[in-house]
């Protein structure tokens, strides 16, 4: 169970990393730039939101992730950083 919660915690933190680098380059690369579109070049992949009502409670569940190349740059990076901490 540790190992499944190290993983998580790793993809989680290397895609927030990613996400922050990502909009770094949409800040310097123009909106019209082919560096920009490039960089915001993503998959979305999951369980699109599915409501469902019970008359007396309602509700929404899904999972959508949100990848482009800098989340998964992201994530290789907090692996490799992850991999020298636990050495």
């Amino acid at each position: 169970m540790k190992n499944v919660l190290n993983v998580v915690v790793v993809v989680v933190v290397g895609s927030l990393f990613g996400l922050f680098i990502s909009k770094l380059g949409n800040f310097w690369f123009p909106p019209e730039s082919g560096i920009n579109a490039l960089i915001n070049t993503g998959i979305n992949t999951g369980l699109n939101p599915t409501t469902i009502d019970l008359s007396l409670l309602e509700f929404t569940i899904g999972l959508v992730f949100k990848f482009n190349i800098f989340s998964i740059v992201g994530i290789l990076l907090a692996a490799l950083i992850y991999k020298q901490i636990i050495k």
